[in-house]
């Protein structure tokens, strides 16, 4: 009877001493799984920072090249239009200068 209560607290003893085992394991995985979830969520928020900053520097280049293609389409226009008058300040000249020599040939001959 005596060997029978001694096996039996020390089955107690030994249960109570794995138990505290391993909640003291199970203390330390957690305690490592929260580190490793701070550590990717610093990760992730230094992530997302960078693909914000693109996506401003992305913004900022649109509206650069926006304005830049609205210049050049004006520019464009006004070159046109330059050169609309030139072509017709050039037939007028040539007009002229075909009425000029008819007239002269007219006068002269």
């Amino acid at each position: 009877m005596i060997m029978e209560l001694q096996n039996i607290w020390e089955n107690r003893w030994a249960t109570q001493r794995r138990r505290v085992e391993f909640t003291s394991l199970r203390q330390e995985i957690n305690a490592d799984r929260e580190s490793w979830l701070e550590r990717v969520n610093v990760h992730l928020e230094r992530k997302l920072e960078k693909a914000v900053n693109e996506k401003n520097m992305l913004i900022n280049l649109s509206y650069h090249y926006l304005s830049r293609n609205l210049v050049c389409q004006v520019r464009i226009k006004s070159l046109k239009a330059k050169s609309k008058r030139a072509s017709r300040r050039q037939k007028q000249d040539e007009g002229l200068q075909i009425l000029d020599e008819d007239f002269l040939a007219q006068h002269h001959a």
